[in-house]
C-alpha cells in the first residue's frame, strides 16, 4: 500500500505551473524620445544655415520669461543685420541695451545697425566705447574699421583692421575687409601681404586663395588670378564670389569667345553663381549671351 501511495503522489500530484511556462523573453526598453527643439534652438540652427528669415521667425517666438530670452533677442538683431534690415536691428539692440548698457556685443550690434543707416558718427562713438570696455575684442575693432571705410576714411579704417587681424589672424571677415580696402587704395603689395598672412593663419580656408586672386586680378596677372580662384573653389565648390570673379576673368580674357573651351568654363561658373543665389543682372545678360553663342555652335 505504501508503495502505491508513493506512486500515486508521483503520478497525480500537481507540478507548479511556473516550471511549465517558457522563460519570459526580455523586452528591449524603448529609447527615450528626443525632446522637440525649442524656438531658440530652431532660431540658432536657422541662423547658422544662413536662413535669416527663419531665424527671425523662430527667435520672435521665444517668450519673455524664457531664460534664453535676451540671447534670442540678440540673435534676432544679428539676423536683421544679415538681412540688411538696419532699422529693425537698431530697434532690437536698443531694447537690449537698456538692460545691458555695457555689453560689448550689444554695443557693437547697435553700432553696426547705425552704420548701415548712415549714422557713422553715432556708430563710431558706440564702438569706441565698446573698445574702452574690451580693448582686446576683435569684433568691435573690425566693426570700427568697416564703419570708417563706409564713412570714406580708408586710412583710419585700414589701421583699425590691421589691429583687428593681430587680435584674430584667422577671422575671414577682417581679412577680406583689409585686403579689399588696401587694394582699393592702390597698395597691391600691402594687400598681397595681408592675403598671404591670412592664408598662413588658416591654410584650409578658401578665402586666402580668393583674396590672393583679388590682388593678382588687380595687377593684371590673369593666369595667376584664375589659378587662385580655382584653388579657392577646390576647397569650397560653393564659394559664390569665386565663381563670379572667375567667370568675369574668363570672359574678359576671351574676346569674341574665340577659345570655346574657356567660354564653356565661364558659362559653367556663371551657372554655378546663379544656382548659389547670385543676382547680378549684368552677369545674367552675359550668361544668356554665352548660352546663345554655345547653342548656335551646336546647331
Amino acid at each position: 500500500m505504501r508503495r502505491l501511495t508513493v506512486l500515486w503522489i508521483l503520478i497525480v500530484a500537481p507540478v507548479p505551473c511556473a516550471s511549465l511556462r517558457a522563460a519570459p523573453v526580455p523586452q528591449e526598453a524603448e529609447a527615450p524620445k528626443e525632446p522637440d527643439p525649442t524656438p531658440f534652438e530652431k532660431a540658432l540652427a536657422a541662423f547658422r544655415k544662413g536662413d535669416y528669415g527663419m531665424a527671425v521667425a523662430e527667435a520672435s517666438e521665444v517668450a519673455a520669461d524664457d531664460p534664453l530670452f535676451h540671447k534670442a533677442r540678440y540673435l534676432l538683431g544679428e539676423s536683421w543685420l544679415a538681412l540688411k534690415e538696419f532699422a529693425e536691428a537698431e530697434k532690437e539692440f536698443r531694447a537690449l541695451l537698456k538692460s545691458r548698457p555695457e555689453s560689448v556685443p550689444v554695443l557693437t550690434g547697435l553700432a553696426r545697425s547705425l552704420a548701415g543707416l548712415g549714422k557713422f558718427e553715432d556708430a563710431e562713438a558706440l564702438l569706441r566705447k565698446a573698445l574702452r570696455l574690451e580693448p582686446r575684442d576683435p569684433a568691435p575693432r573690425r566693426a570700427l574699421g568697416e564703419c570708417l571705410a563706409a564713412d570714406g576714411k580708408p586710412r583710419e579704417a585700414r589701421k583699425e583692421l590691421e589691429a583687428a587681424t593681430k587680435l584674430d589672424p584667422r577671422d575671414p571677415l577682417t581679412a577680406r575687409l583689409l585686403v579689399e580696402i588696401t587694394v582699393s587704395a592702390g597698395d597691391t603689395s600691402g594687400a598681397s601681404k595681408a592675403a598671404e598672412a591670412f592664408r598662413r593663419a588658416d591654410p584650409k580656408h578658401p578665402l586666402g586663395d580668393f583674396l590672393l586672386g583679388l590682388v593678382q586680378d588687380r595687377i593684371g596677372d590673369v593666369r595667376a588670378a584664375v589659378e587662385s580662384y580655382e584653388a579657392a573653389l577646390a576647397k569650397d565648390p560653393k564659394f559664390l564670389d569665386a565663381h563670379k570673379n572667375l567667370a568675369i576673368l574668363l570672359v574678359g580674357d576671351n574676346p569674341g569667345y574665340k577659345d570655346v573651351a574657356k567660354t564653356k568654363r565661364a558659362f559653367a561658373h556663371l551657372g554655378s553663381y546663379f544656382e548659389l543665389g547670385g543676382e547680378d543682372e549684368n552677369l545674367r545678360k552675359a550668361f544668356e549671351k554665352i548660352r546663345g553663342f554655345l547653342d548656335g555652335r551646336e546647331k
